[in-house]
């Protein structure tokens, strides 16, 4: 059976029905399971004036639900001729059964009176009925508002709900709302009232009434029109993942409104011509040879604009707005952006964190410490820094402030700022996003990357460490960008030690964190990004991160070596053997040991293979080759072997067994260069 279940409302939130959708789809679907009722395919829908869920495969009426429930002791139960006592009789009562129901069976030393109860499933709808407010209730909304005296709330007004499972109708009840078959097609453009049949009937009866309720198709609607503007006018789109969100959830039957930007406007910056038309969420700005189109595409939602009146109103909006945004340009270039960063010292950053001005000098600080790691020309990535936070002070910031960053590199190329500098002030803050691109020159990553920290770093230090539900300095996002500005950038740094060395520029509070749990913080974001973006095993990285180190390029070599042996028959001996090697020694955790008390000829024959092997792998370490150092830790296993049979560690005379112990943790700390091998999963 199929089931149709729609929500209508006033208009949602562009960006919130379709996150309103989802959590319905997803709450209905485990009520049905919890339910007993299995079900097929689901699919969700909506418009900004509607959520609808269809679920096929759904039965007539829930699986029977059969358990077995234990009662009392036997020796309770039932008397000495076996016949049910007053206790076995009421178990049996309690739960409609028969006392000749009641069979024994042995748990543990005892035995019990046990009833295998079935309870008939309920038919569908009935169930129904009971779920689906519920789902509807408990909808995560940012804010919610009543409308009547129902007692229901919600994020905007529900007017009217659909529930049919194939042709009937399931007359559930929501506030004072009964569900039916009547929908209701464009508020404008469409008949008022639709009359469903049965599910299936659903996206077609509704396109009938000029309503998209599919948002795939709106959104291949809306590409559509913009590759039909590209191809007639030979321009280029900028249409962001948010803009196309923006417009999907904008209407429910989008058509294109090609508009004219005026000339006298397009020598402005293409971002600025960009920022301003994203800002009203509908118009889709162009670009022809890396300069600013003077076309725009707007969307309606309804019929075609044959009149040009909505397009004349778009033009005007676009023209006003454009006026706003010269008139912002043109003040700011007043003042050299250098000049600005003075008046950073007036805007606050974080009360317990002080200034922009100070988060500037943070920033500069850590950026030093890049400069010589990084090796890169330690004045030009100061200049960047000095000047990366002052477009903050400016309008064309204050009015956009997705520009920032990016108005400060325009300004400072304006100013005659070096080339480089005015570069890696426009990348300092990508990436914004996981699916952000990252910055393209090196100066620009290192000062993305010293951006980033010192935002990690001060949150922490002020004690606003993220939780599962909590993170308002966006801490895990940023932790996660610089984990891939190291990795994707491959950045040979010890991020540990710059932590520790730029450790002071940052006030102690109460409550407050320290240096620990800010690289506690990027070792787990290290150890998602290992997992997710590079496919490595959760054993292979867990084994790699068992000795936290600041040298995270190095970490996902060491993962991918460790990973392309994995199948290695020898490595998972290997693994074994390290195991008995971790097992012994983690109690000890001194690596002196002397190799004149050594009295087993198992005992020198491992050291011999030892001095070998480190030898080798130190230097396979310096040269970053970790398959090559693998291969040498390969050679210890048969020594390590013939250890454990031939020695016993834990000898009764206390300075050899230290000695031996001593001597197993000093291998112990070899293979730690590597990677703790006894995390490995072996089979």
């Amino acid at each position: 059976m199929k089931l149709l279940f729609e929500l209508g409302t006033e208009e949602l939130p562009a960006l919130e029905a379709p996150r309103l959708a989802q959590a319905l789809a997803e709450r209905v679907l485990t009520a049905l399971e919890e339910a007993r009722l299995p079900h097929g395919e689901a699919k969700v829908h909506w418009t900004p004036r509607r959520l609808a869920l269809l679920v096929e495969g759904l039965p007539e009426k829930q699986e029977d639900r059969v358990e077995e429930l234990r009662g009392p002791a036997a020796s309770v139960g039932l008397d000495e001729q076996g016949h049910p006592t007053q206790a076995g009789i009421g178990f049996a009562k309690k739960h409609g059964a028969s006392p000749d129901q009641l069979v024994k069976k042995k748990v543990g030393e005892r035995e019990y009176l046990f009833l295998t109860v079935r309870t008939p499933g309920r038919p569908t709808g009935e169930v129904l009925q009971e779920i689906l407010p519920e789902a509807v209730r408990g909808l995560p909304c940012s804010k919610s508002m009543r409308w009547d005296d129902s007692g229901l709330s919600f994020l905007r007004p529900i007017r009217w709900l659909v529930c049919l499972l194939e042709s009937e109708v399931v007359p559930v009840k929501l506030g004072h709302l009964v569900a039916g078959r009547t929908t209701r097609g464009h508020r404008f453009f469409g008949p008022r009232e639709v009359e469903l049949s049965n599910p299936e009937d659903y996206l077609e009866a509704l396109r009938g009434a000029r309503v998209l309720a599919d948002p795939e198709e709106r959104g291949e609607r809306i590409r559509a029109e913009v590759r039909r503007v590209e191809e007639e006018h030979r321009v280029r789109a900028s249409l962001s993942e948010e803009l196309l969100g923006r417009l999907v959830g904008a209407g429910e039957w989008p058509v294109g409104v090609l508009g004219t930007i005026p000339r006298e406007f397009l020598d402005l910056p293409p971002e600025v011509i960009e920022a301003t038309l994203h800002e009203e969420g509908k118009f889709v700005p162009f670009s022809r040879d890396g300069a600013p189109a003077e076309v725009f595409l707007g969307f309606r939602d309804g019929a075609p604009d044959e009149t040009g009146v909505v397009r004349r109103g778009y033009e005007r909006v676009v023209k006003a707005r454009l006026r706003d945004s010269r008139f912002f340009f043109e003040n700011d270039r007043k003042r050299p952006l250098a000049d600005r960063v003075r008046g950073l010292k007036e805007v606050v950053y974080e009360a317990r964190l002080g200034s922009m001005w100070q988060r500037v000098e943070r920033i500069r600080a850590i950026c030093g410490h890049l400069a010589e790691a990084l090796e890169l020309p330690a004045e030009l990535l100061d200049r960047a820094a000095f000047l990366c936070k002052a477009d903050l002070t400016t309008d064309m910031v204050r009015e956009f402030p997705e520009l920032e960053g990016v108005m400060g590199g325009i300004y400072a190329r304006l100013d005659g700022e070096p080339e480089e500098v005015a570069i890696a002030i426009g990348e300092h803050l990508r990436p914004r996003s996981r699916s952000d691109e990252l910055p393209e020159t090196p100066l620009g990553t290192a000062l993305s990357l010293a951006e980033k920290l010192d935002a990690v770093i001060g949150a922490i230090r002020i004690g606003e460490v993220p939780t599962g539900s909590r993170d308002p300095y966006g801490i895990r996002r940023r932790g996660g960008a610089i984990v891939r500005l190291i990795l994707e950038k491959r950045l040979r740094l010890d991020l540990y030690a710059l932590i520790d060395a730029t450790s002071d520029l940052y006030p102690q509070v109460e409550g407050g964190l320290g240096s620990r749990e800010v690289k506690e913080l990027l070792q787990d974001r290290l150890r998602a990004t290992l997992r997710a973006d590079h496919s490595l095993p959760h054993d292979v990285v867990e084994a790699v991160l068992a000795a936290p180190r600041g040298d995270f390029l190095g970490a996902l070599e060491r993962a991918q070596a460790l990973a392309a042996l994995r199948g290695d028959p020898a490595l998972s001996e290997l693994a074994v053997a390290f195991s008995r090697v971790r097992n012994i020694t983690k109690d000890h955790d001194r690596a002196e040991f002397d190799p004149d008390l050594f009295k087993e000829e198992a005992e020198r024959e491992l050291w011999r293979a030892y001095l070998k092997a480190e030898g080798h792998l130190r230097r396979a370490l310096r040269q970053r080759q970790y398959a090559e150092a693998l291969r040498h830790l390969l050679t210890l296993k048969e020594p390590v072997d013939r250890y454990f049979d031939d020695v016993l560690v834990m000898a009764e005379d206390r300075k050899l067994r230290e000695n031996r112990l001593g001597f197993l943790r000093a291998v112990t700390e070899l293979f730690l260069e590597v990677g703790d091998l006894s995390r490995l999963v072996v089979t």
